[in-house]
């Protein structure tokens, strides 16, 4: 079973909220998919470097910065590998 969880991204008014779900797939454990309003944006994972990479998709994407990419990771490391 996929871990899911939410994270608020801080925007200039005020913070968004996206659903993070983790894949199940083996292969694909350290890749989580980003939606918003229920609609797949992305995806989120760490690199060999330890920073994380949002990989948007061409049809929903997100328009993240990348404190605001860090700060989701930092958000996912917090509620996925430390819960």
């Amino acid at each position: 079973m996929s871990k899911a969880f939410e994270i608020d991204i801080p925007m200039k008014d005020r913070p968004m909220a996206v659903m993070i779900k983790q894949r199940e797939e083996a292969e694909t454990a350290n890749v989580f998919d980003i939606y918003y309003c229920d609609e797949l944006c992305g995806c989120i994972f760490k690199n060999e470097n330890n920073v994380w990479i949002y990989e948007p998709h061409a049809h929903a994407a997100l328009l993240l910065d990348d404190g605001q990419i860090q700060h989701l990771g930092k958000g996912i490391a917090d509620q996925a590998y430390n819960s």
